[in-house]
C-alpha cells in the first residue's frame, strides 16, 4: 500500500511536470520562432539595401567607362562597362527575387528598369556615334544632357527605393528588438523554472536533432552544388582516395578518357588516366599518385599523351593536386586535364604563318634583289612576285629616300646587326606607301619584314589636333582629371571640375606637387606611386583621402593610367568624391557586427542551457527513453544503457535492432511494441519486463509509457522492482511452510490452512493492484490466527513438557 501511493505520488508529480514542460515549451517556442522571423526581416532587407546599391554603382561605372572611352578611345575602358551589363542582369534579377512580396516596390523597381534601359541605350547610342561620326559629334550628344537627366531620375528613383527600405529596416528593427526582449524575458522564466522540472530537456533535445536535420540538409545541398559543378566543368576532373583509387569523374573527363562512370568509378587512377611521353621512355609517374607523395600541386611534362580506352592517343595538358582535411592530413588527390591536340595541330602548321601574313616578308641578297616574297607584298604594292622579284629594290624606293636607305643596307652588311628604319616604296599605281622594316642579316642574305605604317603616319598628323580637342574634353569633362608629370610629379593640368572638388584655382595648381599643396600624405603618395610601378603604371579603383583648400578632408576613389604627352611619361588621373558611400560603408559595418555580437550571445546561452539540461537528464536514478512516431530513439539516459557508443548507436534504431545487437530476448521489444498499438490520448500503458541475469537471476522492470506531443513522441520511463517480487516470492514460500505445518496440527488450525489455501489458489489468476491488496490483508489476517495458535500450541507443549 505504501509503494502504491509513492507510485501514484510519482505519477501526479511527473505529469503536473510534463503539464508545465509543455506550457514553457510553447511559450519557448512562440517567442523564438518570432524573433527569428524579425531577424529574417531585417537580414533581407540589408540584402535589399545593398543589392540597390550595388546596381546603381554598376550603372555609375558604365557611365564612367562611357566618358573614360569617349575621351581617350582606350578600349580598355569598356571592359568595365561590359562588366558592369553583366552585374546589372544579374543584380536586377536579385533584386526582382528579393522584393517579389512587396508590390510598391515592385512599381519602383519596374520604373528603375525603364531608366537603366533608357540609360544603356544612350551610352549604345554615344559609342555608335564615336565610332560612326567622331569624337566632336560625340561630345555633342554627352553636352545636350540626354544621360544626366537619365541619370538624375536613376538617382531619385533609387533614392525613392532606398527610402522606403530604410524605414522598412527601421520598423523591423525595431521589430526584431522588442522579439527579442520578449524572447530574453521568456528564458529567464523558463530557466527558473528548468530547475525544479527535469523533462524540459526533452524540447532542447528536439531543438538540437532539428538543428542537426538542417544542417544535414544543408550539407547534402552543399555537396550535391559542387557534385554538380564539377561535373559540368569544361576540363576532365578526377578525384581519388589516399590509395589512388578513383572516387569521382566528371562528365568532361569521362569524355576525354572514353570511360564510362560506372566502370571508372573504384578503379585504379593509373588504369583510367594511362598516360606516356615519347620524350622520355621511361613510364611516367601519374600526377594524382605524386602529388599526394610529394603533398604539391604536379604538373605533366609537355608532349604527354593519354590512351583512351580504345586505344586511340591524344595529347592533353594537366596538373594534379593533394586534397587535405580539416586537419591537414591528406585525405585524395584531384586531376584536372584538358584535350590539347587540336592545339598541337596549330603549333605544327606555324609554318603557314609566312604566306598568310599582313606584313611584308621577303629575304634580299646582297646585290640589292629581293629573291623570296610573301603574298603580303604583291597584295600591298600591287606587282606580281615575277615583277618585283626581276627589279631591284632601290626601283621601287622614293628618290628621296634611296641614300639613307642605301646607307641602312651597308650598316646590316658591315655590322651584321638587325636594324629598324622606314622608308617610302613606290605601288604599282603611283602611290608611295610608308614601310617600317626590321631587318636582320644571316649568312649573307638579309630578312626582312615591313609593315605598312602609311595609316599611322597620316594619323600622326592629326595627333597635334587631338591634343587640342583631347584638352577641350578635359576640361568639360564633369569628372575630376588631373595630370601630373611622372618623373618629378608636377602638377601639368587640372579641369575645373577638379578645381572644384578640391576648391584650388587652377593656376595655383599648375607646376606643383600634390606633396607642395598638401593635399597628400606623404606616406600614401608613396604608397600609391609604389603600386603603380608594380602596376604597370595603370590602376583603377583606388580608394584615398584628398585634403581639399579649406582643409576639409575627403574620400575619393580615383584611377590612373599613365600617358604620353609632349614627349614626356605623365599620369592621368580621375578623381570621384565617395565621402557619402563610405560613411554608409561604416554604418552598415557596424549593424553588421552588432548583429554578429547578438547572435553569438543567443547561442551561447542556447548552448549552455542544453549543456545544463543534459546533466539533469543523465543524473535521474530512473530508466528514460524518448521515441519519435515510428517507434525509434530518439534519446535514452546512461541510467537505460550504460555504454555511451552503444546510446550512440541506438539514435534511430528500434527495439529489436537493439536486442539483436545486446542478444536480448525479443519478446521485450514485441511488448514494447504492443504498449505503442494500444495506447490511447491521454493515457499511459503499463507492463512488467522479466530480464534474465548472466547469475542467473531474473530482473523484474516496470514500464510506464506516456504519449507526448499529440503522439509525436513517447516517453517510457522504467522502475527496478525486482526486490518487491522477491519479497513477494518469500512471502509465498513462507506461507506455503505455515501450510504444511498446519496441515499437521489439530483440527482447530484447519479453518486459517483452508483460507491461505484458498488465497494461495486466488494468487494463480491475474488479479489487478486493488484486488491483489485485498488478497493480502486476508492473507495477513490468517497467518496471524495462525501465528497465535503456533504461540498457544508453543506454550502448551512447553507446558506439557514441564509437567512431564
Amino acid at each position: 500500500m505504501k509503494w502504491k501511493l509513492h507510485f501514484n505520488l510519482a505519477v501526479a508529480a511527473f505529469g503536473t511536470a510534463l503539464a508545465l514542460l509543455v506550457f514553457i515549451n510553447v511559450l519557448l517556442f512562440v517567442s523564438l520562432d518570432k524573433n527569428t522571423q524579425q531577424d529574417r526581416y531585417v537580414v533581407h532587407t540589408y540584402r535589399v539595401l545593398k543589392t540597390s546599391n550595388a546596381l546603381f554603382s554598376a550603372i555609375k561605372d558604365a557611365e564612367t567607362a562611357q566618358r573614360g572611352y569617349i575621351l581617350t578611345k582606350d578600349t580598355s575602358f569598356l571592359t568595365p562597362y561590359h562588366h558592369s551589363i553583366a552585374a546589372k542582369n544579374r543584380l536586377l534579377v536579385q533584386l526582382d527575387k528579393l522584393i517579389k512580396d512587396n508590390k510598391v516596390q515592385q512599381q519602383r523597381l519596374k520604373h528603375i528598369k525603364s531608366l537603366i534601359h533608357q540609360k544603356y541605350r544612350f551610352i549604345e547610342k554615344s559609342l555608335s556615334t564615336l565610332h560612326q561620326s567622331g569624337s566632336e559629334q560625340t561630345i555633342d550628344l554627352v553636352n545636350k544632357g540626354e544621360g544626366k537627366m537619365i541619370m538624375d531620375q536613376l538617382r531619385l528613383a533609387f533614392q525613392k527605393f532606398n527610402t522606403h527600405e530604410n524605414r522598412l529596416l527601421k520598423q523591423r528593427t525595431y521589430e526584431a528588438q522588442k522579439s527579442v526582449n520578449t524572447l530574453k524575458f521568456t528564458l529567464v522564466y523558463s530557466v527558473l523554472i528548468s530547475i525544479l522540472i527535469f523533462a524540459i530537456t526533452f524540447y532542447k533535445l528536439f531543438q538540437k536533432i532539428k538543428v542537426q536535420h538542417q544542417q544535414e540538409e544543408a550539407l547534402f545541398v552543399q555537396n550535391e552544388w559542387y557534385r554538380q559543378t564539377m561535373y559540368s566543368l569544361g576540363d576532365g576532373v578526377i578525384t581519388t582516395d589516399v590509395n589512388g583509387n578513383i572516387t569521382f569523374i566528371n562528365r568532361s573527363g569521362l569524355h576525354i578518357t572514353g570511360w564510362l562512370f560506372k566502370d571508372a568509378v573504384g578503379q585504379p587512377i593509373e588504369t583510367v588516366f594511362n598516360i606516356v611521353n615519347p620524350d622520355a621512355p621511361e613510364k611516367n609517374g601519374n600526377p594524382a599518385l605524386m602529388a599526394m607523395k610529394e603533398n604539391k600541386i604536379v604538373f605533366l611534362a609537355k608532349n604527354t599523351q593519354l590512351i583512351q580506352k580504345n586505344g586511340t592517343t591524344i595529347y592533353i595538358d594537366d596538373s594534379g593536386a593533394p586534397i587535405h582535411d580539416s586537419e591537414g592530413h591528406i585525405i585524395g588527390s584531384v586531376l584536372i586535364f584538358r584535350d590539347i591536340t587540336e592545339k598541337r595541330k596549330t603549333e605544327e602548321k606555324l609554318n603557314l604563318i609566312y604566306n598568310q601574313s599582313l606584313d611584308m616578308i621577303g629575304v634580299a641578297n646582297k646585290e640589292g634583289y629581293f629573291i623570296s616574297i610573301n603574298p603580303a607584298v604583291t597584295k600591298i604594292l600591287g606587282y606580281t612576285q615575277e615583277e618585283f622579284l626581276a627589279r631591284s629594290y632601290f626601283d621601287f624606293i622614293h628618290p628621296d629616300d634611296i641614300d639613307r636607305s642605301n646607307n641602312e643596307k651597308e650598316i646590316v652588311f658591315e655590322k651584321n646587326q638587325t636594324l629598324n628604319f622606314i622608308n617610302r616604296y613606290r605601288s604599282k599605281d603611283g602611290t608611295y606607301k610608308w614601310i617600317e622594316w626590321n631587318v636582320t642579316m644571316v649568312d649573307d642574305l638579309k630578312y626582312a619584314i615591313g609593315r605598312d605604317i602609311t595609316e599611322r603616319k597620316e594619323a600622326y598628323e592629326m595627333i597635334a589636333e587631338t591634343y587640342k580637342k583631347f584638352y577641350q574634353v578635359l576640361e568639360s569633362s564633369p569628372v575630376a582629371i588631373i595630370i601630373t608629370e611622372i618623373e618629378n610629379r608636377n602638377i601639368l593640368y587640372a579641369n575645373e571640375a577638379f578645381c572644384m572638388l578640391s576648391g584650388f584655382d587652377q593656376k595655383a595648381l599648375v607646376g606643383k606637387t600634390p606633396l607642395e599643396l598638401d593635399t597628400i600624405k606623404p606616406e600614401e603618395s608613396e604608397k600609391i606611386r609604389k603600386n603603380l610601378k608594380e602596376e604597370g603604371g595603370s590602376k583603377r579603383g583606388i580608394e584615398s583621402q584628398l585634403k581639399c583648400f579649406d582643409g576639409t578632408i575627403i574620400d575619393v576613389l580615383f584611377s590612373v593610367e599613365s600617358i604620353e604627352l609632349d614627349n614626356k611619361m605623365c599620369y592621368i588621373g580621375t578623381f570621384v568624391d565617395i565621402t557619402e558611400r563610405k560613411k554608409s560603408e561604416i554604418n552598415t559595418q557596424r549593424m553588421n557586427l552588432e548583429l554578429e555580437k547578438r547572435v553569438k550571445k543567443r547561442t551561447a546561452q542556447i548552448e549552455k542551457q542544453k549543456q545544463f539540461t543534459d546533466e539533469i537528464l543523465n543524473k535521474i536514478p530512473t530508466e528514460i527513453a524518448v521515441y519519435d512516431s515510428k517507434e525509434q530513439y530518439l534519446y535514452v539516459n546512461p541510467k537505460g544503457i550504460e555504454s555511451q557508443e552503444i546510446r550512440d548507436w541506438v539514435i534511430g534504431k528500434t527495439d529489436f535492432d537493439l536486442c539483436k545487437l545486446t542478444g536480448l530476448d525479443p519478446t521485450l521489444a514485441e511488448k514494447r511494441q504492443w504498449s505503442f498499438q494500444n495506447i490511447s490520448k491521454n493515457d499511459s500503458v503499463e507492463w512488467i519486463d522479466e530480464i534474465p541475469q548472466e547469475d542467473g537471476s531474473t530482473k523484474y522492470m516496470l514500464r510506464i509509457l506516456h504519449p507526448l506531443d499529440k503522439k509525436k513522441k513517447f516517453i517510457i520511463t522504467g522502475y527496478d522492482i525486482t526486490q518487491l517480487k522477491i519479497a513477494e516470492k518469500e512471502k509465498t514460500a513462507y506461507i506455503k511452510s505455515l501450510e504444511e505445518m498446519m496441515f499437521m496440527t489439530s483440527h482447530k488450525v484447519r479453518l486459517p490452512i483452508a483460507n491461505i489455501i484458498g488465497i494461495a489458489d486466488l494468487l494463480e489468476y491475474d488479479l489487478d493492484k486493488e484486488e491483489l491488496g485485498e488478497v493480502v490483508n486476508n492473507m495477513k489476517a490468517s497467518i496471524n490466527a495462525l501465528d497465535a495458535f503456533t504461540r498457544e500450541l508453543t506454550m502448551f507443549i512447553h507446558n506439557v513438557k514441564k509437567k512431564l
